[in-house]
């Protein structure tokens, strides 16, 4: 199998990105309507991320455009970059903000009708997950080591082809931790009133909402303890995260290396790496539909290269999310984004037989 690792989604410099002129983009938005289309239901992570962004982006785009939200869930979001790529105008009127299908699409998922490698690329989010338990799981939890010694626990998911998913399930089995499977459900916020519940007992979510809801509601509670951060992958090789800053859990890499005494090898731990850099550096992403026109992908760019670097975005996005955005643009970041989304058979073949064993073990609502 081969691995391709990306390096992480860096901030560019906006002189970089070979921008439309200052003239031409305020031409193509100037008293226009920009749909911002966010392919998850409202209330989740990805619509509230959406949300603060369709708060500010407006007002840094060349032209001002009003900024409407359209939702489209669906098919853990593959309804709506299908939508975006086989159906929205490309002219321009629609952004696409994309949230858990990079790794879909690198898996040649077959509910795809659209080719996300033909989408007009206009900038990554990178991010990572926060897997957390509840610490009443037999016999208790007080560390994030107690974990090797649970039985009995249920793993929620939200549908077995789901990164999310895939990564909980291969690493437990990594881990040689029994478990018990349910996927199914309709989105986070569903999962999290499970959570709650207690039907599931381990779960994982994006930093934003693990810092909003989960650290506030179950961690400082002491309900719930986090037991491990994604890595990601740099030039000097698999780094804690930023979006990791005081969270009290080390990088699943380092847990499985104490636990194991080193990495493991083989294609289980291929297939992880390569979803794992997949889904962190495109955690989500925003796109256009292919053959908008570049005047359009550039405006925009430009707008969120400024939006993010606004003292109100930014106070916005730590108020509600409790973290900013790290963006990621420039020719190297979609020529990552392309590479990710390249047929590697081996990989297709092994993650297809995975998602079917995944099928086999959940109790799906």
């Amino acid at each position: 199998m081969q691995s391709r690792i990306p390096r992480r989604a860096i901030l560019a410099a906006a002189a970089s990105l070979g921008l439309a002129s200052p003239a031409v983009a305020a031409d193509f938005y100037a008293g226009k309507t920009l749909g911002l289309m966010i392919n998850y239901a409202p209330g989740g992570p990805a619509d509230t991320e959406g949300r603060v962004v369709a708060r500010h982006l407006g007002k840094h785009i060349a032209g001002n455009p009003a900024i409407v939200i359209r939702n489209m869930p669906g098919a853990g979001g593959i309804v709506g970059a299908n939508w975006l790529g086989t159906v929205a105008p490309p002219d321009g009127s629609t952004l696409g903000f994309l949230t858990g299908v990079t790794t879909k699409g690198a898996m040649a998922d077959s509910n795809f009708k659209a080719d996300m490698s033909k989408f007009a690329f206009v900038a990554g989010v990178s991010g990572i997950t926060i897997t957390f338990a509840r610490t009443d799981i037999p016999p208790g939890l007080k560390r994030p080591e107690d974990i090797l010694k649970a039985r009995d626990f249920w793993v929620g998911g939200l549908t077995a082809d789901s990164d999310k998913d895939l990564r909980e399930r291969m690493e437990l089995e990594m881990l040689g931790i029994p478990h018990k499977y349910i996927s199914g459900y309709g989105n986070t916020a569903d999962a999290r009133l499970a959570f709650e519940r207690n039907e599931i007992q381990y779960y994982a979510e994006s930093s934003p909402s693990y810092r909003a809801t989960v650290e506030p509601g179950f961690v400082a509670t002491g309900r719930a303890i986090p037991l491990w951060t994604n890595s990601i992958d740099t030039p000097g090789g698999l780094a804690r995260s930023p979006d990791a800053e005081g969270i009290d859990a080390p990088t699943f890499e380092e847990f499985l290396k104490k636990a194991k005494g080193e990495l493991p090898k083989g294609v289980l731990y291929d297939a992880f790496r390569r979803l794992n850099s997949t889904g962190t550096s495109f955690l989500r992403f925003y796109a256009m539909a292919p053959g908008t026109p570049k005047e359009a992908t550039d405006a925009i760019r430009a707008g969120l290269v400024k939006m993010v670097k606004d003292p109100e975005f930014r106070e916005d996005a730590m108020r509600v999310m409790k973290v900013v955005p790290v963006l990621g643009v420039g020719e190297a970041t979609e020529k990552s984004f392309r590479e990710n989304l390249a047929a590697d058979p081996e990989f297709i073949a092994f993650m297809r037989d995975y998602i079917a064993k995944g099928h086999a073990l959940s109790g799906a609502k």
